[in-house]
């Protein structure tokens, strides 16, 4: 048993001397035998992110920032917090507003539809 195993260990011996001679000696990249390997997977994991193009501007000239106001409204009673919000100006004395939700001071709710009002200084309800 110990002959055959000698006999093995000199054919793989005697395989590696023959390649190398024959200038085909295993040749490594980096510190490890698996160095071309873990080169791929470094290049894979490492290369620059693809740039993104920039959001559009939320806040364009023709538009303005509402902040969060309390309003009354008619049929509650207490104020009504209006959140912060963008109206879009289509005039000097008009708005578009978006859907808006109103908290009431029991913690209900009121929908505001969207629509067309007058600026904030102007009017009176959201």
């Amino acid at each position: 048993m110990r002959r055959a195993l000698s006999l093995s260990v000199a054919g793989i011996v005697s395989l590696i001397v023959a390649q190398a001679a024959a200038g085909q000696a295993l040749t490594f990249r980096g510190t490890t035998p698996m160095g071309p390997t873990f080169d791929g997977l470094r290049g894979a994991t490492t290369r620059p992110v693809p740039g993104v193009s920039r959001p559009p501007a939320l806040a364009t000239p023709d538009t303005s920032w509402v902040p969060d106001r309390y309003v009354q409204v008619p049929g509650v009673d207490g104020l009504v917090l209006v959140p912060g919000h963008r109206e879009r100006a289509l005039s000097d004395h008009e708005v578009y507003t978006p859907p808006l939700v109103g908290r009431t001071p029991d913690g209900g709710v009121i929908n505001f539809p969207a629509g067309v009002r007058p600026p904030v200084g102007e009017r009176q309800g959201p």
